[in-house]
């Protein structure tokens, strides 16, 4: 009763999230970003044993077959554009941040050695979740990508609520001077990480490296510099903290900081989140490097699954903890379990149950700190 209480909710939510998208699509994507949390993985042979929308049971051989043909299918829809889908999703999204402080993260990440996918997301609960993709073959991306990245920003900005206060950050991988451009006109605040190479003009008129700033670990540095020589100068506060532990760096450079330069540090920081989310789709959950899917356009399809998948279990895994569920699931002293892992975990448990049992009161369910 609860697993199918739970299966109609998501498919409502489905519904409400995608106002352009046609029915049979938007029963297909409730149903399998619902199998891949039940079956972790996002193989169409594991998803089809969990596919609640089966017209023949799921459980038999020609049920099986019949949802990977299925799922076969909607990757291989052409009416469906997973880049749109998922900007639509943003703007549903990110509704629950209005009049709120937003953390977007970029960065790109690979699946094997011939497909890599470009990311924009929003930091929430130590996890990214996903606003807006591209995928593409690995060394050939659609465009530059310098005016990738900003077109990326600019869709983003679209869909943002009214009263937002926006920081960006993105690594030193894609932390081009024109992103910089773009990221001020749209009114962000940002932080970059810089390449140790970076030419920086300091106040008294010296020229150096920005790797020269701090030469050893342990060491910190911080102040108002032009940064970017070949681009023409861009005014910056660099921040450069050189942890011990740490083989190099971090060189940062943000429109202002705090005292001692350490608040662009302790933003930056949370990129780590995109990592961990990354991990999720891969090893530690929907282990997207099995798939064999390898076309750009069905590769975008499948990260839009994978990002409804991720807000489901998130939002689960949020609710538990605000509800004081999270004990049953993870009851030890220090927290071991992720959001996203508490989702999947109560998700299971919900499937494998006889009976009636307490649901989130609405999907997705957020709560932005």
């Amino acid at each position: 009763m609860g697993a199918q209480r739970m299966i109609r909710q998501w498919t409502d939510a489905v519904n409400d999230l995608f106002s352009s998208l046609h029915g049979h699509s938007l029963k297909a994507l409730a149903c399998f970003s619902f199998a891949m949390c039940a079956a972790d993985h996002c193989h169409s042979g594991k998803l089809a044993p969990w596919a609640p929308l089966a017209a023949r049971p799921a459980s038999s051989r020609s049920g099986r077959q019949s949802l990977r043909g299925r799922w076969e299918r909607l990757l291989a829809n052409d009416t469906l554009d997973g880049s749109a889908a998922l900007a639509e999703l943003a703007g549903g999204v990110l509704g629950t941040w209005a009049g709120r402080k937003l953390l977007l993260v970029l960065d790109e990440t690979p699946n094997r050695e011939d497909l890599r996918s470009l990311r924009l997301g929003v930091a929430y609960r130590k996890r990214l979740l996903c606003l807006n993709a591209r995928c593409y073959p690995t060394d050939k991306p659609p465009m530059p990508m310098p005016e990738l990245v900003r077109r990326e920003l600019r869709e983003t900005a679209r869909a943002l609520p009214p009263g937002v206060e926006v920081t960006f950050l993105c690594d030193r991988g894609l932390a081009w001077p024109s992103v910089m451009d773009c990221v001020r006109e749209l009114g962000w605040g940002h932080v970059l990480r810089l390449q140790r190479s970076t030419r920086v003009k300091l106040p008294d008129g010296r020229i150096i490296a920005a790797g020269d700033l701090v030469k050893r670990p342990g060491g910190r540095w911080h102040g108002r510099v032009m940064v970017f020589k070949k681009a023409g100068w861009r005014d910056a506060h660099v921040s450069v903290v050189w942890d011990k532990r740490s083989g190099e760096p971090w060189i940062l450079a943000a429109k202002e900081d705090g005292a001692r330069g350490l608040r662009a540090a302790t933003s930056y920081a949370k990129r780590n989140w995109c990592e961990q989310s990354f991990r999720d789709e891969k090893s530690s959950g929907f282990h997207w490097a099995q798939s064999r899917v390898q076309d750009p356009e069905r590769a975008m399809k499948l990260v839009l699954l994978m990002a409804l998948a991720a807000l489901l279990s998130i939002s689960l895994g949020t609710w538990l903890v605000k509800s004081g569920r999270r004990g049953d699931l993870d009851p030890h002293r220090l927290r071991r379990l992720s959001y996203f892992q508490l989702g999947l975990r109560w998700l299971r448990h919900l499937l494998g149950r006889a009976g009636d049992c307490d649901l989130p009161p609405y999907l997705p369910y957020l709560h932005p700190s």
